[in-house]
């Protein structure tokens, strides 16, 4: 076989590969520059590991043409020798190019949906390494090949044996060590793009965690970095919109809050106070005190009304349902029919919806010392006499307001309470409270605290309950709108 000068087969070498550095320029700008930059890395592996796998064809059919070189002897050899040097090469630009996509990412200009195709990390990890394994392994046994084919040629002895061990262990070493240096320059490559990356999804998790919903993270890769990346961007929106939600619903709370009377009424005769917590920000229940607007009417309407459901729904639909009753009862017209015009109007507003409110109306007439009510649909409210230790409940036989627009309603009439009486009118979130084990709070855990707080004031009446309430619950969530009114008879 022919034996080539270093020179000339430099030359073979050197002719390809400027060909090859030429096209490599040329293709970079039509179609790398064209490609999303989520994609150039793994579209400059493929055009680099092309470009090297022609040139090193290239190389093998000059050997074959000029000098008739075995083409599946040495050009196969030197074909994948180049193809060697090329996926190293390949895959330390496409790194570089991964890099410099990761910077541009950092600086703001990069995508921040994830990434529409995967390409997965542990694919693509497995496919090098494992054509990494093979061509070293290839390259180690041509060598060891090579070298025992030499050394059948040489007239071996005692004396040279030594100096031809040295050369191949030379000549191993040098292409292991070559090999390895390729692989470290490519593992602190990928190390580096790691760290940019980590850094700065950590770094935007921590601003997260700190309350910093400013950023998001770049997507700059297409594998399972990319795909968290992305996914930790849309959890940030979402968070900023649960923001915004909440700012939101603190404003409603605030402006629901402002419904609620600021400080009961004075009616001679009687001690009256009021309370509601709510379990959400925004609540359904509501309680109001409504006087009469007529000249010289002394007139004073107590209301505790409570929504279907919860939330923000429910918050609206109070908010409407309380300006309609406040409107009707403001006359001094009997409480059945003020409450049937409420409904009317209501029944045109929830057409279709579901919803509906339940109400509970006492009319107040400190000159005649009698009061009227309806109960619409409401819990019945409970009636306390101290001196017989006697308890009664306030019913009807009305439905909620909100479902029938031709209801007619009814209305009861009874004495003010005297001085030993207490009237608790409250919403289901009273006696349907449960503690941790499961167990409703009930009917019997009201009348005893009534019983026991009967010589205090209807302030101090409402916070003992609202304190069983806690005490009973242990203070966990609150399921659902607590709104009690007491009225206490006085002397």
């Amino acid at each position: 076989m022919v034996q080539l000068p270093v020179w000339e087969l430099g030359v073979i070498i050197l002719i390809p590969m400027t060909i090859v550095y030429l096209a490599r320029g040329i293709c970079e700008h039509w179609w790398l520059r064209r490609t999303p930059p989520i994609r150039q890395s793994v579209m400059q592996f493929r055009l680099e590991i092309s470009l090297f796998l022609i040139g090193g064809i290239a190389m093998a059919f000059i050997l074959l043409v000029i000098h008739d070189f075995p083409l599946m002897q040495s050009g196969i050899k030197l074909v994948l020798g180049i193809f060697t040097v090329g996926l190293f090469a390949a895959l330390d630009l496409s790194l570089a190019r991964e890099q410099t996509v990761i910077r541009t990412a950092l600086s703001g200009k990069g995508p921040f949906e994830p990434p529409q195709r995967l390409t997965p990390l542990t694919r693509r990890f497995s496919l090098a390494a494992t054509t990494i394994l093979i061509l070293i392994t290839s390259i180690i046994l041509l060598v060891l090949i090579r070298d025992v084919n030499w050394l059948a040629e040489q007239d071996v002895h005692t004396a040279s044996i030594a100096m031809l061990g040295r050369s191949i262990l030379v000549e191993i070493i040098f292409v292991m060590g070559f090999l390895l240096c390729m692989v470290i320059n490519l593992v602190f490559s990928y190390a580096r793009n790691l760290r940019l990356l980590f850094d700065n999804e950590t770094r935007i998790l921590e601003n997260v965690t700190n309350g910093d919903l400013s950023q998001r993270v770049p997507v700059a890769t297409s594998d399972e970095l990319g795909v968290i990346a992305g996914h930790t961007n849309t959890m940030i929106s979402a968070l900023r919109e649960g923001v915004r939600m909440r700012e939101g619903l603190l404003i409603a709370q605030e402006v629901q809050q402002h419904f609620l009377p600021s400080t009961a009424p004075t009616v001679p005769g009687l001690d009256i106070a009021g309370a509601a917590h709510f379990s959400d920000e925004t609540g359904g229940d509501f309680y109001d005190f409504i006087g009469c607007q007529a000249d010289r009417c002394e007139l004073t309407t107590v209301i505790v009304g409570d929504v279907s459901g919860h939330g923000i729904g429910a918050a609206l639909l109070m908010a409407a349902g309380r300006a309609l009753i406040r409107q009707s009862t403001h006359s001094p017209g009997a409480p059945s029919q003020n409450i049937a015009d409420a409904n009317r109007h209501l029944v045109k507003d929830l057409d279709g919806s579901g919803r509906f409110i339940t109400l509970f109306s006492m009319l107040l007439d400190p000159v005649t010392r009698m009061t009227m009510w309806v109960n619409a649909g409401h819990q019945p409210a409970l009636v306390y006499d101290a001196t017989t230790d006697h308890f009664s409940e306030l019913k009807g036989h009305d439905i909620p307001l909100g479902v029938e627009e031709t209801w007619q309603f009814h209305e009861h009439s009874m004495p003010f309470p005297s001085p030993s009486q207490i009237i608790l009118i409250g919403t289901d979130g009273l006696w349907e409270a449960h503690s941790e084990a499961g167990e409703m709070f009930g009917a019997s855990r009201v009348q005893n605290i009534l019983r026991h707080t009967a010589h205090r004031t209807s302030a101090e009446i409402l916070n003992a309950l609202d304190q069983a309430v806690r005490d009973f619950t242990n203070r966990s969530a609150q399921e659902d709108d607590l709104t009690m009114v007491v009225m206490k008879g006085m002397p």
